[in-house]
């Protein structure tokens, strides 16, 4: 405590300027990480609310997927002992085409039973209003808003609404509203309820519902509630309680879940680097000052306490500041994470609350503590060995020993090849994440050698554009490795991160595009809706012979598809005429089987078709028997055929329509595919189906390049995170270089005024300051660009492996790199002018009896 106080808190009120900039390099890496992971639970924990507010007292809930199930159900439920109340649901999302409104989520409830379990809190404003909301709600046109969707809306008692139905455009009579709180603050309130059998006729379900929500008889448990239902209801039905939904959710954001983890931790290493490269300096700057301390008799490991002390006091305040930091970017962030949350959900959550977590504020600054101390450990042990007569001998202690270079290589050497052997040999998960981390620990290791080698290829270079500046530029670096080595490996590893990002982003875009291409080919799409994802609108089958009859239509192909929860994943059950959809996609990549015999035998009955990802995350191949879960009982079939398909995040299975129609017990179809005669107009056929249909029916026409813009255009959605993560990589990158380079060119102060003294001209002395920064820049991104091919190759197979289970090609994101180049060289080349200007400024003496 006394060497704290005599020694480090005069010199870190002395160089003020590197103390900052070494704090800012744990701010930043704690705020990222606080801050992502801040916005993605906030977002979370604000749904996880959502659904505990809709489902009220249910205690569990019946689903069958999205396909729905009959009614018939209902009543053998109700009839179970060990039920107390049980009522229908069915859910949808409309667009209120309302300015600034978005989405409204409709519940269509029976609500003699429901009040049961939900309490709607009504408002009873006036007595010519009725009190009772049974009354509301006999008549099929009514509909119960939240007071605060309807004060946004200047909506009141008796208001009218029109909502385009399967029958058409219908106006519906806003018949009562809730009060704020409870479950009218789902949703930010967008959220409205009407009567259940309603609701079947407005959005096409027939007689079918989505799901049942019950409460068991008082006396009886929970798990044996569960446990005989789940005998009533066989295989094919989940039987879970209400939060399951919020799981799911966060299941499908899973690979958002790593992939934050993986940039926070390299965040983290990047601060990690600033502050081992700001301790290095400060070693470097009181080499003379530790001689005196240990000719006066201070052991080796109190200097090293010393600066390990010195790096804790710092990481505890940086962090301390990073973790402020980043609630203000998790609060910045919310928005972004709400918008992939409505994409899976279809509702906006409306979460403007950043959720504090004691837990990770603390743990996150516990990292950033033991962070700053790892990365002091090498700068307190070369202070360590600091001889007191060496101590005033300039520039030796700058280079690395051959000695430490051999170890080194010959270190990173070996974990090199132990991460190949874990990556070859490991198929389980510890040793391929095991051998990700040793594959950058030796890059690591290896770096301070590599950088040298680079600056001594780079010396001719700059020689030859400016002889003198250049020269002198190169030879600081290959004279003083260890000086630069933490700027190198900051910038090599926000680099990496950058690359890997942005090379993902270009896989899953070429593979999205490639599926487009291959799958959704046909000229029209007629769907229920103004997109082919949302599936809370059916059209009755008997629709396919009046499209067929359309001039100019030689072929139409009904398509329905629901998810369905098989093994823990959300999976999408595809049914349809498969030999009809094999004859019209010929060019589908094809990962195993025949594709014209897969299409014949599936077509028949005998097999179903999966996607590539459903194989991979099930641990199925080619001929395995799986069971599909479906209402009427389990569907066994082997699989005939694996292609690449991406229409599911976490799997695909394509049935034949008849098999779909007979274990799912629906007709409907959710859109269908019309192909043309030869000669044809696109334009014509939409017209035609339009002008047949759109009186009486709610049907949208898309062309296929519509179709296709639209699923891309979700992909945007989906990767807009990414590109903030890009963002903020590029951030770190430039906030990086800027405070190491600054700490370094302000700490050679003294080396520039003896240039200026033997003849120097200022114009030399700050390009000579220009070029070292650049030279610097240049060979962190060599480095980070070749880290990144490495880095993104772990973060393809991580997606393959245990995320998506998507294969993506390889594909490194030039175009971006050739964008981050020109970037971080100007923002190097910025940071180098103003210690540059000041070093040609200052007075000589001043400058001669620095350090």
């Amino acid at each position: 405590m006394m060497l704290l106080k005599q020694i480090s808190w005069p010199d870190a009120r002395k160089h003020f300027l590197r103390t900052l900039l070494a704090l800012t390099g744990i701010v930043i890496g704690v705020g990222v990480f606080i801050g992502i992971h801040t916005a993605n639970q906030s977002v979370l924990n604000s749904f996880r609310q959502t659904v505990d507010r809709m489902a009220g007292k249910a205690q569990l809930q019946i689903s069958a997927g999205e396909a729905g199930f009959a009614e018939e159900l209902l009543d053998r439920v109700q009839a179970l002992p060990e039920v107390g109340v049980a009522v229908p649901v069915i859910e949808a999302v409309v667009n209120t085409g309302l300015p600034g409104e978005g989405n409204l989520l409709i519940l269509g409830v029976d609500m003699v039973g429901d009040r049961s379990l939900r309490d709607y809190d009504l408002e009873t404003p006036g007595e010519d209003v009725v009190p009772d909301p049974l009354v509301f709600l006999a008549q099929p046109d009514s509909l119960i808003l939240t007071r605060t969707f309807a004060a946004r809306n200047s909506l009141r008692l008796d208001s009218r609404i029109t909502m385009r139905t399967m029958d058409g455009e219908r106006q519906f009579v806003v018949r009562g509203l809730m009060k704020p709180g409870g479950m009218a603050s789902a949703f930010g309130g967008n959220i409205a309820i009407m009567d259940v059998f309603a609701a079947q006729k407005v959005f096409g379900r027939g007689r079918t519902f989505d799901r049942i929500e019950l409460a068991a008889k008082e006396g009886v448990t929970l798990g044996r509630c569960r446990e005989a239902l789940r005998k009533l209801v066989g295989p094919g039905f989940a039987v879970e309680p209400p939060s399951a939904r919020g799981e799911r959710v966060e299941s499908l954001t899973r690979v958002y879940s790593m992939s934050m983890g993986l940039h926070s931790f390299f965040a983290l290493l990047i601060g990690m680097f600033i502050i081992y490269s700001s301790l290095l300096i400060a070693v470097t700057q009181r080499r003379s000052e530790i001689g005196i301390l240990r000719a006066l008799g201070a052991s080796q490991s109190q200097v090293v306490l010393l600066f390990v002390a010195e790096a804790a006091i710092a990481g505890l305040i940086g962090s301390c500041l990073g973790a402020g930091l980043g609630l203000v970017l998790g609060k910045g962030l919310v928005g972004r994470f709400a918008g992939i949350v409505e994409g899976i959900f279809g509702v906006a959550e409306r979460s403007h609350e950043v959720v504090i977590e004691p837990g990770l504020l603390l743990g996150a600054i516990g990292m950033g503590v033991v962070t700053s101390m790892v990365a002091a450990l090498i700068p307190a042990l070369s202070a360590a060995r600091v001889d007191p007569v060496e101590a005033l001998r300039l520039g030796s202690h700058q280079t690395l020993p051959p000695g430490e270079n051999r170890l080194r290589r010959w270190v990173a050497a070996a974990l090199g090849a132990i991460a190949l052997i874990c990556l070859l040999f490991g198929r389980a998960a510890p040793l391929f994440y095991g051998g990700y981390l040793l594959s950058i620990a030796s890059f690591v290791l290896l770096t301070p050698s590599l950088a040298l080698w680079l600056a001594r290829v780079l010396r001719p270079v700059l020689g030859a554009i400016r002889p003198t500046e250049g020269t002198l530029a190169v030879d600081s670096l290959i004279q003083s490795p260890r000086r630069t080595s933490g700027t190198v490996l900051a910038l090599t590893l926000s680099t990496a991160m950058v690359i890997a990002q942005a090379g993902t982003a270009v896989s899953t875009y070429a593979a999205i595009r490639d599926w487009l291409d291959t799958t959704l080919n046909a000229p029209l799409f007629v769907s229920p809706s103004e997109n082919l994802e949302s599936r809370n609108f059916h059209f009755p089958a008997s629709m396919t012979p009046e499209l067929q009859q359309i001039d100019g239509v030689e072929e139409v192909l009904p398509v329905r598809d629901d998810k369905i929860i098989m093994n823990g994943r959300t999976i999408v059950v595809v049914g349809t005429d498969l030999v009809r959809l094999g004859a019209r996609t010929p060019r589908r990549r094809v990962m195993a089987g025949d594709f014209r015999q897969m299409h014949r035998e599936a077509g028949q009955g005998k097999g179903v078709i999966v996607a590539d990802n459903f194989a991979q995350l099930q641990r199925v191949r080619l001929g395995s028997v799986i069971e599909i879960p479906a209402p009427k009982g389990l569907l066994r079939l082997p699989i005939v055929g694996i292609l690449r398909d991406l229409g599911g995040a976490e799997g695909l299975i394509y049935v034949d329509r008849s098999l779909y129609e007979q274990y799912w017990d629906a007709e409907s179809v959710d859109q269908f595919r019309i192909y043309l005669r030869p000669g044809a107009s696109a334009e014509a056929v939409k017209r035609l189906i339009l002008d047949k249909f759109a009186a009486r029916r709610r049907l949208f026409v898309l062309f296929g390049e519509e179709a296709k813009a639209y699923t891309l255009s979700l992909a945007d959605q989906w990767f807009g995170m990414t590109y903030i993560e890009i963002g903020m990589a590029v951030v770190v990158s430039i906030l990086g270089i800027l405070n190491v380079l600054t700490v370094t060119i302000t700490e050679r102060r003294r080396e520039l005024g003896v240039l200026r003294v033997v003849g120097g001209m200022p114009r030399q002395i700050r390009v000579a300051v220009w070029m070292e920064a650049l030279a610097i820049t240049a060979i962190g991104l060599i480095l980070g660009c070749a880290l990144g091919a490495v880095n993104l190759y772990y973060q393809l197979e991580l997606i393959r492996r245990d995320v998506g289970g998507m294969y993506l090609e390889y594909q490194y994101p030039f175009a971006l790199a050739a964008l981050l180049v020109p970037v971080i060289l100007a923002a190097a080349l910025l940071s180098a002018l103003a210690p540059g200007e000041f070093a040609v400024r200052q007075p000589l003496e001043e400058a001669l009896r620095y350090e």
